[in-house]
């Protein structure tokens, strides 16, 4: 298994900017955690326990608001950290947002120092990470603008996002589109009911397939 986490983790951005003694080190003292769907990896305002990347599997990530309300911020893939980014460079030890397993899930737990340990040695390490915040910032700049847009576009735009990430096959129920869109239940079925009306998509139980993206992809325009 350890093999198979280093070859993983040689793969993605900042592991990759790792010489190989120092990534198998850092595999030597990670642990592989596995998640039923629907469990909690750790609750916004808990202590934080290490830096965590998504091995197998789906997550969700979420913030809650004053009155308990919870507001998706972003689903992650397979190769993605979290837990960690929103705290560099800050005295926070603690977590910013909640994640929880949208299906069976397989992350790697990296205790916190030996992460800071390459962050503070390693300028590779350092420029790798700095490229996923970038992307990370973008990606939640662009949700902000697409808050003031329609829903149908909005969903639109999320769709295809989803579809470079997950391929045709995008494993969403309804209801967690419905809150990445930051939309009711009710307006996304009628804008998923208008997009199967043009096939633009079928959706089955747990699945949106994505039949023309290049038109799902005019419609974000």
């Amino acid at each position: 298994m350890a093999s198979e986490i280093q070859k993983f983790l040689s793969s993605i951005d900042p592991f990759k900017n790792l010489i190989p003694q120092e990534l198998s080190s850092l595999v030597l003292v990670s642990k592989i955690k596995t998640f039923k769907k629907g469990d909690t990896i750790y609750n916004e305002g808990e202590p934080a326990q290490g830096v965590w990347v998504l091995y197998k599997g789906r997550l969700q990530v979420f913030k809650f608001t004053s009155d308990g309300k919870s507001f998706a911020l972003e689903s992650l893939a397979p190769g993605e950290i979290f837990g960690t980014l929103c705290r560099l460079g800050s005295n926070n030890r603690s977590y910013p947002c909640t994640a929880v397993c949208a299906e069976e899930s397989h992350v790697i737990l990296i205790p916190e120092r030996i992460f800071l340990d390459c962050y503070a040695r390693n300028g590779g390490f350092v420029r790798g990470l700095c490229s996923l915040c970038s992307e990370r910032l973008k990606d939640v700049q662009g949700l902000r603008c697409l808050g003031q847009e329609a829903v149908p576009k909005r969903i639109a735009s999320i769709l295809t996002r989803l579809c470079q990430v997950y391929g045709q096959t995008i494993p969403f129920t309804k209801k967690e589109l419905s809150e990445l869109v930051g939309a009711t239940l009710e307006t996304t079925f009628r804008a998923l009911k208008n997009l199967e009306d043009q096939k633009i998509l079928s959706s089955s139980r747990g699945k949106i397939l994505i039949q023309d993206p290049q038109s799902l992809a005019a419609l974000s325009r």
